[in-house]
């Protein structure tokens, strides 16, 4: 069963909608097929930009810590495999993509709303954060290629190295987003800004979004073609699933605090 939906307006504006709640987990087959959907729509001509959504109060809370730490070496090389392509795919996308953030975008949610050209974000209660290096989980070459690529230097530092966690307001004034708006109006102004920036001249927007990002590009590429990935040979280890479990007992801590309130 898909966990992506996809629809187009008829002006043109894809929406791609992550469709796992509540925390709309990743793994590989969601990757890959976001990979391939991606793709495919850069092929549509009737497609001119795409809005990247979620179903749930999460947009994304990355990988499942449930059973991301023990998979064994195949099933950890397809996950950095589909993390590369994925993210890759996005990141060199050649039409305008919008993020509508509508809750939680941690992690690798993080990463996929750092993909997009506009992040426009619903004013709510939100976890914003690279939580990896809190579970031990290291980066493989595309994620942490657009993070260091769309982040000013000192907030990748406290978010990327220190794992710290910022609310809507605070990614608004960091600029991770763009706009914040009332959730209510969340789809209508993402498509609406959509709909802006497929107005731009098509090639001169495909060339130019491909000149501004062409270092990272060439080193996702790389990646992709088995080449400069570190993580291909040795990824997810003990300290990883140590580090996951903690992670894990502390919100079930939490959430059995909140019931007994």
């Amino acid at each position: 069963m898909s966990k992506i939906t996809h629809s187009i307006t008829p002006d043109g504006v894809a929406v791609v909608t992550l469709a796992n709640p509540p925390m709309n987990a990743m793994d590989a087959g969601l990757l890959e097929e976001l990979a391939a959907l991606f793709e495919g729509l850069a092929a549509d001509q009737a497609v001119r930009a795409a809005v990247v959504a979620a179903e749930g109060p999460a947009f994304s809370a990355g990988l499942d810590l449930k059973s991301v730490p023990h998979l064994d070496r195949l099933g950890q090389r397809r996950l950095v495999e589909a993390l590369n392509d994925s993210f890759g795919t996005l990141y060199a996308w050649p039409k305008p993509l919008v993020a509508a953030v509508n809750g939680h975008a941690i992690a690798g949610g993080l990463i996929l709303a750092l993909c997009a050209d506009w992040r426009v974000a619903a004013d709510v209660g939100m976890q914003v954060s690279l939580a990896e290096v809190k579970v031990g989980v290291t980066y493989p070459v595309a994620p942490l290629e657009v993070a260091r690529s769309e982040l000013a230097p000192a907030l990748a530092r406290r978010l990327v190295l220190l794992g710290e966690t910022l609310d809507a307001e605070g990614a608004r004034t960091h600029d991770v987003f763009d706009e914040l708006v009332p959730a209510g109006d969340l789809p209508a102004r993402a498509i609406e800004q959509a709909r802006r920036h497929a107005a731009l001249p098509p090639h001169a927007f495909a060339v130019t979004k491909h000149q501004l990002r062409a270092q990272p590009l060439e080193r996702i590429a790389a990646a992709r073609a088995g080449q400069g990935e570190p993580r291909l040979a040795a990824w997810l280890g003990e300290e990883t699933r140590r580090a996951s479990q903690a992670v894990l007992r502390a919100a079930a801590s939490v959430r059995r605090s909140v019931l007994q309130a």
